[in-house]
């Protein structure tokens, strides 16, 4: 239960913090709570499918060695979550940036306001296919009853939206003193 909880969290956590950057990047844009939900619901329905898909991938290598198709969800997760970190590491800076320089394109309506949920679209189906990933090789290692996974999941996707939603609440509904956009 407790790898589950780990994972779950750690990812909406990601997903609230992409969130978060992009609202605090787009205070101003028209309509831009109605973009950035659309694009949180479409992320969330994007991880949905990935879901059932990875159920139906399962189901269709069953007589094909269950235990090679484990491992391999396993290594894939276990590589995106490596690549995610070197990535994030060298590049967190520019993803800021690059959220502002998109806020801005759509404050100043260079750019459409979907671009927001696109951008938050991606973030959220990105970081939802991870944990779908992280999720279903721990259910198909057997380490985990169906209901101790579900149960893991459900506390800290609650405890990661609330503590994602405080973090976010305090920085997008004003611009900080002395910003020049």
């Amino acid at each position: 239960m407790l790898g589950a909880a780990i994972i779950v969290f750690r990812e909406v956590l990601e997903a609230a913090l992409i969130v978060g950057i992009v609202l605090a990047a787009s205070v101003g844009a028209p309509r831009r709570g109605f973009w950035i939900s659309t694009g949180l619901a479409g992320g969330v329905v994007g991880a949905g499918i990935v879901a059932l898909f990875a159920a139906e991938i399962a189901a269709a290598a069953a007589d094909i060695g269950q235990e090679l198709l484990n491992a391999a969800i396993l290594l894939l997760a276990v590589g995106m979550l490596g690549w995610h970190n070197v990535w994030m590491s060298r590049h967190g800076r520019e993803l800021a940036a690059t959220a502002r320089k998109v806020g801005d394109a759509v404050i100043s309506a260079v750019r459409p306001p979907y671009v927001l949920a696109v951008v938050v679209g991606l973030a959220v189906v990105r970081e939802g296919s991870q944990t779908v990933l992280f999720l279903y090789g721990i259910a198909a290692g057997g380490g985990l009853s169906a209901g101790a996974l579900v149960a893991g999941g459900t506390l800290s996707l609650a405890g990661g939206v609330a503590i994602g939603t405080v973090l976010i609440s305090g920085c997008c509904t004003s611009r900080p003193a002395g910003s020049s956009r």
